[in-house]
């Protein structure tokens, strides 16, 4: 029960934090200012300065990745972002038979008795769930920016804004899908995505995705956009298989059981499918999309626009 994590906070991020802070310090850098930089208190800075460097098995690691901080925090714009992943990367690749792993396997001997490859089959791609969900977030941004540089698509955004979910071949669950936490919304006339996908995002859309799925294994992605009688004409007209339900509903398990009973011959391969959830009083109308991916279902959705 002593995870590698432990020496990462233990060892490897005070040693950064304080080569950081002396190299700070050495350019001219007051306390304050340094604190400031590295969003940490002017205590914790006055402590890394009179402790100074550490030597020690991570410390020419922790050199190159301090001095390319250094450079990244003292630019005229440093990226939060970038920084955050080059000391991550550094950490993983130091947990991958490296320093952090020596460490880790002379401080519990146990682990080395079995050959200890823990980090390496979880960090260099041999655990299928975390490249699978890698590559679904990926995707999901790629679909999002095809989405945000596109003007036209501001006219498939419903009143109640449109959200975008994708999944892996194993999902079960509504946590086992991601999407935009907020929805799609609109900014100066673009469709925009406020946060970055997340899994368990979405609810609504998930429930509805899964439902697809067990009728069309090969579907992996579902887009709710407005549902008006132009839109889905439009995808009528394209390579979209249509399911009009009779009546409005909301819940999506109410949608997904009055679809089911429509399904019928649709049951063949289809790439792309479509679910029209009719309007009622109070309730919008909404055209539900499904297709093999985020991107391909982005693109498809954006076609629609050129026939409207």
């Amino acid at each position: 029960m002593r995870p590698p994590c432990e020496l990462v906070q233990k060892e490897y991020l005070p040693s950064l934090r304080a080569n950081l802070a002396m190299r700070l310090h050495g350019s001219g850098q007051s306390q304050s200012e340094i604190a400031r930089r590295m969003n940490i208190t002017q205590a914790a800075v006055s402590k890394y300065l009179s402790q100074g460097v550490k030597k020690g098995s991570l410390q020419n690691h922790v050199d190159i990745l301090a001095e390319k901080l250094v450079g990244m925090m003292l630019s005229d714009t440093p990226q939060q972002d970038m920084m955050v992943k080059e000391i991550c990367r550094t950490c993983m690749y130091l947990r991958i038979g490296s320093s952090i792993c020596k460490m880790h396997r002379d401080s519990l001997p146990a682990l080395g008795e079995v050959k200890c490859q823990i980090c390496t089959d979880l960090l260099a791609g041999e655990e299928k769930e975390f490249t699978s969900r890698g590559v679904i977030l990926r995707d999901l941004q790629e679909a999002l920016l095809q989405i945000s540089i596109t003007p036209e698509f501001s006219a498939l955004i419903p009143q109640v804004r449109a959200n975008l979910v994708a999944c892996g071949d194993d999902a079960m669950t509504p946590m086992d899908v991601a999407g935009v936490p907020g929805r799609i919304t609109l900014v100066n006339g673009r469709a925009v995505a406020l946060t970055t996908p997340q899994f368990g995002a979405s609810k609504h859309t998930a429930k509805l995705l899964l439902w697809a799925r067990s009728n069309w294994p090969s579907i992996q992605a579902c887009l709710g956009i407005s549902g008006t009688k132009e839109i889905v004409n439009a995808a009528r007209d394209s390579d979209f298989g249509m399911i009009s339900l009779p009546m409005p509903a909301t819940d999506p398990d109410a949608i997904s059981e009055a679809a089911q009973k429509l399904v019928g011959s649709m049951r063949e391969f289809l790439r792309f499918v479509a679910i029209h959830v009719p309007g009622g009083i109070g309730v919008e109308p909404i055209l539900y999309l499904f297709g093999p991916n985020a991107v391909a279902l982005a693109d498809a959705s954006i076609s629609l626009t050129k026939k409207l």
